[in-house]
């Protein structure tokens, strides 16, 4: 897989942890591992919904609907991190979920996986928007926005697990 523009550190190590959220770099760090969490669950969505044949129509037809909105929410955090000056490619980030997710052996159990990350994507985000809430409105309001849209998605897992 190809993940530019993000570099992904390899299978055997962890990705850096975050810098402290008001060190000057560690509002970059969460931008950049919530655009790629943002990227991989597009990536896993559209390859269950090519892969996991067993599925039904409808929720494969879902998957591809919220890889769309998955890729949306990727560009607002990509727009953000350009405008405040972020490389997505300055520290490596982990493809840990990426590959969770394609290792999965059939609908349901991608279904209750994909609900479990998308509930502590959302989790995150919540959490970002409270904190940004005075000092930086605007990545606030981006990650509330997100957190909203997630809440369809973690309900549409439900449906079919």
């Amino acid at each position: 897989m190809d993940w530019k523009p993000f570099v992904v550190c390899s299978a055997d190590e962890d990705a850096p942890k975050a810098r402290g959220f008001n060190a000057p770099d560690g509002l970059g760090d969460r931008l950049r591992t919530a655009a790629f969490a943002e990227r991989q669950a597009a990536e896993a969505f559209r390859w269950a919904a090519e892969s996991l044949g067993e599925a039904p129509e409808a929720l494969r037809a879902a998957w591809r609907e919220l890889s769309g909105e998955e890729n949306k929410h990727l560009g607002w955090i990509l727009g953000r991190m350009a405008q405040l000056g972020v490389d997505p490619a300055a520290r490596p980030v982990s493809d840990r979920l990426w590959r969770s997710l394609t290792a999965c052996r059939d609908h349901r159990e991608f279904a209750r996986l994909m609900a479990r990350a998308e509930e502590r994507g959302k989790a995150a985000e919540e959490s970002f928007r409270r904190s940004l809430a005075e000092r930086d409105p605007a990545t606030a309001d981006l990650f509330g926005r997100i957190a909203e849209e997630e809440e369809r998605h973690i309900a549409l897992q439900g449906g079919f697990v």
